[in-house]
């Protein structure tokens, strides 16, 4: 029998049956039983859930990459859809990387259910896989390695990496795996292996294995077969069940040594790259060829040879995740220290490519676009800072090729008159630049200037390891990811405060031009910024429901129906801007003041808006 969930009426309330889901699983896993759910598609197609969805997939890059029509899910099954390949560069390699592309309704189907089975399915992954799931990065990855090194003592890597491993995924290695973690919903299970058959456009009408690199269900199902491999390595010795309870990790690896032919090794994955930490060359060999043929024999895929090494990190330095790693005699633990530096061969690819956006900045721009132009290759430049910010020598390995940045800079700006300006002195990225005095390009705007940043305005940030606890799907787990990243909490929509009619009216098409799904949306974003209260008067927008005012109408329509162009109002102080001759005397002076500023915004024919 299917269980019942209660439909969420809000995104706080689908939250709540999220941490609810993570819960059980979690506590099912932990008492080594196996969780079980049914009733899954019904909580999929609840109308929270699909908003949520359509709010994710909106804010995605991708969301914009056309695929082909004609997809449809009916009673709970989705109908076998083609996609489209799009072929993209390989960093570095002539072979490309092949995409599928689905239609914008696939991918608002498939996040529906990646929505719902992610918490069931990461309060069962392996602890330390990092690739492709919440609140965790490259950083962090690297953080676990040197933890691993430096309180075991270990030097010898396996650098592995699976070959051409989305493309190869068993569709009943996987179907199984999603059933033995507790999702006992066939049509779920149907649904999923009718998205990996998939046929592919000019390719093939049924894709007999693997999944769709692009696919937005994609990541999330590779981790779930991987999971089998990170069980298997880790049950071999880090998670090795024993006859008696150890205190700590020292005295249970001492335990396995004594009167065993166990092999040490620690394993830290991120998606199909992994390395597995071990004590010597033999050990790191024999885990080699054990997991060529478990991979074979379990999960039909294959380690890629050129990419597959072994590595004393005494030596040589590990590739992994763009860094480069190893240690080298020093003052710390075990006589070493550990040092890494951004892949050279990546990181002169990636500044080849903002040189070359700089040399393309045209002559004949208007000041406010070489603005622009400033502030997206600056843009570029402190994300490529702030990934390999974790990098002990992140410094030398920038400042190579900072003044040559620099100067290819300064050679564009001089057609605008650039100059060479204090950072602190400029108005742009003021975080950044106050702390230095060296002098960048520069051309002025007003009384200001705006700067070209540099790649040398960078220090090493010693990378914090993952806390256990950290996760979406439990208060305190927010609450750790919130302390740690300092970002600010994100508010839950608040779609329960306006009429559903409005939403059904506007699925038909029955409203005007500025009244389209992307309003029904982004008015629930404005109620929050004004924090329930009207714009207007300053009022509670609890007693009755909310409208959503359009500050600018005549805007076009991929910028009016904005956060930023809406305001959140009572409807009496709402038709009191769409009405100039309205007597506006009830309200207070502050009221009536920001009625005028309102009514200025509009042209003369008003516009109704719900």
């Amino acid at each position: 029998m299917a269980q019942q969930f209660d439909y969420p009426k809000s995104e706080t309330d689908l939250r709540v049956i999220l941490d609810a889901l993570y819960k059980s699983a979690r506590t099912a896993r932990e008492a080594g039983n196996r969780p079980a759910f049914k009733g899954l598609v019904e909580l999929m197609s609840a109308q929270a859930t699909i908003i949520t969805a359509i709010h994710n997939i909106k804010s995605n890059k991708g969301s914009k990459t056309p695929g082909i029509d004609h997809k449809t899910m009916q009673k709970g099954y989705l109908q076998k859809p083609k996609i489209r390949r799009k072929y993209i560069d390989k960093p570095g390699k002539a072979e490309k990387r092949p995409l599928g592309i689905p239609t914008i309704r696939d991918r608002i189907v498939q996040e529906c259910v990646r929505i719902v089975l992610e918490p069931i399915l990461e309060a069962q992954f392996f602890e330390h896989s990092y690739g492709f799931r919440p609140m965790r990065d490259t950083h962090q990855a690297l953080a676990r390695v040197t933890d691993l090194v430096f309180r075991t003592g270990y030097f010898w890597i396996v650098e592995g990496d699976i070959s051409k491993c989305f493309d190869r995924l068993d569709h009943n290695v996987l179907i199984k795996r999603l059933y033995h973690m507790g999702i006992k919903d066939r049509r779920v299970l149907q649904i999923i292996k009718a998205m990996m058959k998939a046929g592919i456009i000019g390719e093939c009408e049924v894709n007999e294995k693997g999944v769709q690199q692009g696919g937005v269900l994609s990541p999330l199902l590779a981790n779930v077969s991987l999971d089998i491999l990170d069980q298997w390595i880790t049950s071999q010795w880090e998670q090795k069940k024993t006859r008696f309870p150890y205190k700590d990790w020292k005295g249970k690896s001492e335990g396995l040594r004594k009167g065993s032919r166990l092999i040490p090794g620690y394993l830290v994955r991120y998606a199909d790259d992994f390395v597995i930490i071990t004590d010597s060359r033999e050990h790191a060999q024999s885990w080699k060829e054990r997991l060529q043929q478990y991979l074979q024999a379990e999960l039909k895929l294959e380690l890629s040879p050129e990419k597959t090494l072994i590595t004393d990190l005494r030596k040589q330095y590990i590739h992994f995740l763009g860094y480069e790693y190893k240690v080298v005699k020093g003052k710390g633990l075990k006589g070493y220290i550990p040092r890494t530096l951004p892949d050279r061969n990546r990181l002169k690819r990636k500044v080849d490519a903002i040189a070359k956006e700089t040399k393309n900045i045209p002559y004949n721009y208007s000041r406010e676009q070489v603005i622009l132009a400033i502030n997206r290759i600056n843009s570029e430049i402190r994300g490529l800072i702030n990934y390999y910010s974790n990098c002990t020598w992140v410094n030398i390995a920038m400042k190579k090729y900072a003044h040559w940045l620099q100067s290819i800079a300064m050679h564009r700006l001089k057609q605008y008159k650039g100059k060479w300006i204090p950072a602190k002195e400029t108005r742009n990225l003021p975080r950044i630049h106050e702390k230095y005095k060296q002098k960048i390009p520069s051309i002025q705007y007003r009384d200001f200037y705006i700067g070209m940043t540099s790649l040398s305005f960078c220090k090493w940030e010693k990378p914090a390891v993952k806390h256990h606890e950290e996760t979406p799907y439990t208060e305190r787990g927010r609450q750790l990811y919130f302390r740690r990243t300092k970002k600010k909490r994100q508010n839950a929509r608040l779609d329960h405060m306006y009429s559903s009619s409005t939403a059904q009216l506007v699925a038909q098409g029955r409203w005007k031009r500025n009244f389209n799904f992307e309003f029904y949306m982004n008015r629930a974003y404005a109620l929050n910024r004004d924090r329930l209260k009207c714009r207007v008067c300053g009022g509670w927008l609890i007693s009755s429901a909310p409208y959503a005012h359009h500050i600018d109408p005549n805007l076009p329509l991929d910028k009016v129906n904005k956060v930023s162009n809406l305001a959140s109002m009572h409807r009496e102080c709402q038709q009191a801007i769409l009405n100039p001759n309205a007597d506006i005397t009830q309200f207070d002076s502050k009221a009536r003041r920001k009625i005028e500023e309102f009514r200025k915004k509009l042209v003369s024919h008003a516009k109704t808006t719900v």
